[in-house]
């Protein structure tokens, strides 16, 4: 028999006193409704078997996020893969849409004393050996359908691409001249309605590219209580 749930409504002592404690430590506690507990339960197996490099809240959001973007049709992407975790919560939500990830992956620590241009410097001097395989994220997500892998440096990945139409796009570069890179590229091709979500958002020189592409264009940059910005692209 299992033992009773305890009550942490904040209605109750007990509740207050864990909200109080959860609050000091700034964590907060979620009433999830059962679509939310199931996209913890992906979220908490993803972590079993890929590095997820967030908290549970942002994970949930991109989840929300993906399923609302699915009814405008369009394609998805998310530049900044890693090892594939936050792809996988993605291809959870998508259902058939095609969904394009972009990654250096090994390809800089493949390139032995081959010189590399600025941008490709600076990407494996802040990197290092820091990367997953491209091979790693396929065999993670070859049961989704319509995943396309676009291995390089952005964003000469994206050749082929320049007529793509996108409903929901995930930046997570790290650097700002990457992320101004990725909105040059996607925000003009994505359909009214589309969100964009970026990482990183606490690291000044990232939310400088972010204030400094935005700035004049109309879209309100939502700035959310961890380290992520949305926008919604509006028409026009």
């Amino acid at each position: 028999m299992k033992p009773p749930t305890p009550d942490l409504s904040p209605y109750t002592i007990r509740g207050r006193l864990l909200r109080g404690l959860l609050g000091w430590r700034g964590t907060a506690l979620l009433n999830l409704d059962p679509d939310g507990r199931a996209d913890l339960a992906v979220i908490s197996h993803t972590r079993k078997i890929a590095p997820l490099l967030m908290r549970d809240a942002p994970a949930l959001h991109i989840m929300a996020c993906v399923r609302a973007a699915a009814r405008l049709g369009g394609a998805m992407a998310e530049a900044g893969v890693f090892c594939g975790g936050s792809a996988r919560l993605i291809c959870e939500a998508k259902g058939a849409i095609p969904l394009h990830l972009f990654d250096v992956f090994e390809t800089l620590q493949s390139a032995g004393d081959r010189p590399l241009d600025p941008g490709g410097e600076a990407v494996k001097a802040h990197f290092g050996a820091i990367h997953a395989t491209q091979a790693q994220v396929e065999r993670l997500l070859a049961s989704y359908p319509q995943v396309h892998v676009h291995p390089g440096l952005f964003p000469q990945t994206t050749a082929g691409l320049e007529n793509e139409r996108f409903a929901f796009v995930h930046l997570d570069l790290d650097l700002a001249q990457g992320s101004r890179d990725a909105l040059e590229f996607f925000h003009p091709r994505m359909l009214p309605g589309g969100i964009l979500l970026g990482d990183d958002y606490n690291i000044p020189e990232v939310r400088d590219a972010f204030e400094g592409y935005f700035s004049g264009r109309g879209e309100m940059l939502v700035a959310l209580p961890w380290p992520q910005v949305m926008v919604v692209k509006l028409p026009g």
